[in-house]
């Protein structure tokens, strides 16, 4: 039996992800956990907010992470000078120091992979990832709002 391209597709997206879960609990992270530190190493200032849209965790999820980070002294959170209601998150000395240093293994190994795979495969790959993504976005949100 042929499986389609869609099918493979997706059994390829589940086993990245799986990769993924698997990484995080070898170095002792929840999920969530890792892709705030991830996040956050990357983009430097994020609000709650904008956590929750990029990663598509649940906010409950973000939320625990954030506080958790928090209480360890890895993050700090200040208060968005237009919007009181808005809540930025950013790693502070110490959380950039702990988050380097716990993803620093995943970051070597998607380094690594990418190398293998070479420049324009990867560039390849990001836009049809991306593409891929924003399209099956769109079209679920069509489809929920008919």
């Amino acid at each position: 039996m042929e499986i389609s391209n869609t099918k493979k597709l997706n059994l390829a997206i589940i086993r990245g992800n799986k990769a993924y879960d698997y990484w995080a609990e070898k170095a002792n992270l929840s999920n969530y956990l890792s892709v705030i530190l991830y996040e956050l190493l990357i983009r430097s200032k994020l609000s709650q907010k904008e956590l929750i849209k990029l990663t598509d965790l649940p906010k409950q999820s973000i939320n625990k992470g954030i506080h958790l980070l928090y209480e360890q002294g890895y993050i700090s959170l200040t208060t968005s000078e237009r919007d009181n209601r808005v809540k930025f998150c950013e790693l502070t000395k110490d959380g950039q120091d702990y988050a380097r240093e716990v993803m620093k293994p995943l970051i070597e190994l998607e380094e690594r992979v990418a190398d293998r795979m070479g420049k324009e495969k990867m560039k390849q790959l990001t836009f049809l990832m991306t593409e891929w993504s924003d399209t099956f976005w769109k079209l679920m949100k069509e489809q929920a709002h008919k």
